[in-house]
């Protein structure tokens, strides 16, 4: 039993500590409102946008004119 809960225990403090080594990013869009991203927003020359996933894990595509700052969250 005490090796279960000892498993279990690191499984917890494992999960809850990936979360702190990603980079947070506000991204503030030219309309005002702003989208947190996991990680640094990629930029593709190509297509003129940037790529992020928010804090919901979801992917985020923003055309360039639409970016007005992106700024890493000092934690």
């Amino acid at each position: 039993m005490k090796k279960i809960i000892s498993i279990l225990v690191v499984c917890t403090a494992l999960f809850a500590f990936s979360g702190c080594g990603s980079t947070h990013y506000t991204v503030t869009k030219t309309d005002g409102s702003t989208i947190v991203s996991v990680g640094e927003p990629n930029y593709f020359d190509k297509s003129k946008s940037y790529e992020l996933k928010d804090l919901d894990g979801q992917k985020v595509i923003l055309k360039r004119e639409d970016v007005k700052e992106i700024k890493e969250n000092k934690d």
